[in-house]
């Protein structure tokens, strides 16, 4: 406010010391620039998800086409068949067949002292979408490395790498026991088992 007292280079003095000072400019993170894409699902019976994918994301599959990650549960009572009754780990595609990359594996065995399963009569385990024979594209997972169903909380995490060979069109990939035997248990074991399989699905043509 003007006050006649106050000469006018005392007013401007005055002006200058009560103006506001300009705010500082606020920095604001740079997370880069996102598309919007969906999502499909890595487990059995899960729904596709839209989401925002990074443009990093998006750029990387410009390196590693076609590559992807499955993760499956396999229950106790999959394991209990797991010989006489494959769980099937990827749907059948037609024209095209899966390449298996690798796979980690990790079992939560939750069963007492004295429980287990005895993979002995069983076999590897073996994920294959032909056959497991000598000439057959699979992957297969020591007994050692298999759920045991007893009183051992802290299992190892298996990180496998697949075997080279033919794989049938169209197939299904799935998860067995090389001699195709279930394992013995023995009294009551109880365990789960969570794999990540990394695949790529290629056209046949």
């Amino acid at each position: 406010m003007y006050h006649p007292l106050i000469t006018g280079a005392a007013r401007n003095q005055a002006v200058k010391k009560t103006a506001l000072k300009p705010k500082a400019k606020q920095k604001t993170k740079n997370y880069g620039d996102f598309l919007i894409g969906t999502q499909m699902p890595t487990l059995v019976g899960e729904e596709a998800t839209t989401r925002n994918f990074s443009m990093a994301s998006v750029l990387a599959l410009g390196t590693a086409p076609g590559i992807a990650t499955a993760k499956v549960l396999v229950t106790n009572a999959q394991l209990v068949t797991l010989g006489t009754v494959p769980v099937v780990i990827l749907p059948s595609v037609t024209g095209y067949i899966y390449e298996i990359l690798g796979i980690t594996s990790y079992a939560k065995n939750s069963g007492g002292s004295g429980d287990s399963y005895n993979w002995s009569a069983s076999g590897d385990g073996v994920f294959y979408g032909q056959g497991f024979t000598a000439v057959d594209h699979r992957l297969e997972v020591p007994t050692a490395q298999l759920p045991v169903g007893g009183l051992n909380p802290d299992a190892s995490v298996f990180a496998g790498t697949p075997i080279a060979g033919r794989y049938r069109l169209g197939a299904e990939l799935r998860l067995s026991t090389t001699l195709g035997v279930d394992p013995t248990a023995v009294l009551s074991p109880n365990a789960t088992w969570t794999i990540n399989v990394t695949y790529r699905l290629i056209p046949a043509s």
